[in-house]
């Protein structure tokens, strides 16, 4: 396994001898697109749901064509055939818009360079379903396809495909990890919180250090107050206490009628739509999208009770507007239970028993 990114900083190069393509693999879209593919494996026991999508990215140059992956776009699966990327026609014609939108016209930098999907299933090799797939949308000699292998117990691994003899290899040529750690020696960088975020006005003070708002000069008769000022401000003192802590009191006896009427009235209201359907050997698990709780929630937690097994799948606010997770049960009695987090200290759970 030959891994290089000295080459192009920032970079993992893929290439092989001899082989006409060869792929400057960004190690940002390395870890994003493994946070991608790890929630679909974990969103169904077992086995994972796949992820499948759109790599944005250049084509420069010929033997070999140097392919940059600068980003991708994934595209939603109905998932009505399985946990498997299988797309129904509303799927495909999905897909094809993402495609046109990142047509190569000219008129930008990045442009559509091939296809990607997790691959949860044996081996790591194209179906016939992706062949059909990528003769449709990207029939050039460099368009490439990237198959990712996600594990729960050690590092995803990866290969790219491309046309030889105008068709698609049956298997990788190389594979290789899919982790930036393993790629380039070095960890992801972090992400910052939201709500550890500055705003827009305090992140530029941090970066120019020496742009300061300078202190007013005060005059004289403000900077130092005179004895009788200091005197009257002594009174108003204990009486301003007094007044504030009586203000105090009134307003948290308030505050406690009206929030806790409040919640109770939000509680209620916030109905997450819960239903369960057999939808061949998988359970489709749907919630209301519009529901108020899902709206104003970004995040939630579906807790699953299949027979003595217990999984707890979090949740965050896309995948509370998708909608819907599929799950393969083991047992004849499944319970599902999903709590949403629509405000602080406030929580709204739902839970359905489905029966065979």
């Amino acid at each position: 396994m030959d891994m290089k990114t000295q080459g192009a900083p920032g970079y993992y190069v893929w290439e092989v001898p001899e082989k006409s393509v060869a792929v400057h693999l960004h190690l940002d879209v390395v870890d994003r697109l493994l946070a991608d593919v790890m929630r679909g494996f974990g969103a169904v026991p077992k086995r994972g749901a796949e992820v499948g999508g759109v790599l944005i990215g250049t084509i420069r140059g010929s033997n070999p064509s140097i392919v940059r992956v600068e980003d991708f776009e994934l595209v939603d699966c109905t998932y009505k055939r399985g946990p498997s990327f299988l797309l129904t026609d509303q799927d495909s014609a999905a897909f094809e818009e993402a495609c046109e939108r990142w047509r190569a016209d000219g008129s930008r930098p990045a442009y559509a360079v091939g296809f990607f999907r997790s691959h949860t299933r044996e081996g790591l090799s194209l179906a016939p379903e992706d062949l059909d797939l990528l003769d449709r949308n990207f029939p050039s000699p460099a368009h490439l396809a990237l198959l990712v292998k996600p594990y729960g117990t050690k590092v995803s691994a990866a290969g790219f495909l491309f046309r030889e003899n105008g068709a698609f290899q049956e298997s990788t040529p190389l594979e290789f990890p899919f982790r930036r750690r393993e790629l380039a020696g070095e960890e992801a960088p972090p992400r910052r919180p939201m709500n550890e975020r500055r705003p827009r006005e305090r992140e530029f003070l941090a970066i120019n250090p020496t742009v300061a708002t300078p202190e007013p000069d005060l005059p004289a008769e403000i900077a130092a107050p005179s004895k009788s000022k200091l005197r009257v401000r002594w009174v108003w003192i204990p009486l301003s206490f007094v007044f504030l802590l009586l203000g105090v009191l009134l307003g948290f006896q308030a505050a406690q009628t009206i929030g806790s009427k409040a919640s109770a009235e939000s509680t209620e209201n916030f109905s997450l739509g819960l239903s369960i359907a057999k939808a061949d050997d998988n359970l489709s698990v749907k919630w209301d999208r519009q529901a108020a709780g899902i709206r104003s929630s970004q995040r939630g937690v579906l807790e699953i009770e299949d027979g003595s097994y217990t999984k707890s799948v979090d949740l965050d606010s896309a995948q509370l507007q998708n909608g819907s997770i599929i799950y393969r049960n083991s047992s004849n009695i499944v319970r599902f239970r999903l709590v949403v987090y629509p405000k602080a200290r406030l929580s709204v759970t739902e839970t359905m028993e489905w029966k065979r």
